[in-house]
């Protein structure tokens, strides 16, 4: 496979791959800092944790490594400003409405956010892969429709009632 083909065509399978939209946040100096992710996954459950994947040169990656503190928040249908906003494409969010939660920040009106102490930090080509540990969680009692990413843009889920 020739090498200047293999970033692209790698790049266009993997959003072949649905995943959903969350956002990491850490309290930087001055104030939150955050980065859009879809490379989240469920690692353990006991202990309970959990991975992401940072750019090495990612100001979010660092300052989580740094501070040790991370939350992950999974946004809603409703949430693609705060998806683009974290993104770097929008600024029709204000990170001023990130909220305290104990030592962590969360992002209103989520599906949820999980507060996460870092234990681990593993190179991984271009990205580093940040390994949590949860804390603790906050979630509604019920979950809202999650914002989907496939094929580099946003998408929907639609209910299949027939399956209930």
């Amino acid at each position: 496979m020739n090498a200047a083909h293999t970033a692209p065509s790698f790049r266009q399978m993997m959003g072949r791959f649905t995943t959903g939209v969350a956002v990491i946040l850490a309290a930087g100096h001055d104030g939150p800092v955050g980065a859009t992710v879809n490379s989240l996954t469920s690692l353990s459950l006991d202990p309970p944790l959990l991975l992401f994947c940072a750019g090495n040169a990612s100001r979010t990656g660092a300052c989580v490594i740094e501070r040790g503190l991370f939350s992950v928040n999974i946004l809603t249908a409703t949430q693609q400003d705060v998806s683009g906003y974290f993104a770097g494409k929008g600024d029709g969010w204000d990170a001023a409405r990130c909220r305290r939660h104990g030592d962590w920040l969360a992002i209103p009106d989520s599906n949820g956010a999980l507060f996460c102490e870092v234990v681990s930090v593993y190179p991984g080509g271009d990205h580093r892969i940040i390994v949590g540990r949860v804390r603790d969680i906050l979630a509604p009692e019920a979950a809202e429709r999650p914002l989907v990413y496939h094929e580099g843009r946003y998408s929907r889920l639609v209910p299949d009632y027939s399956a209930a």
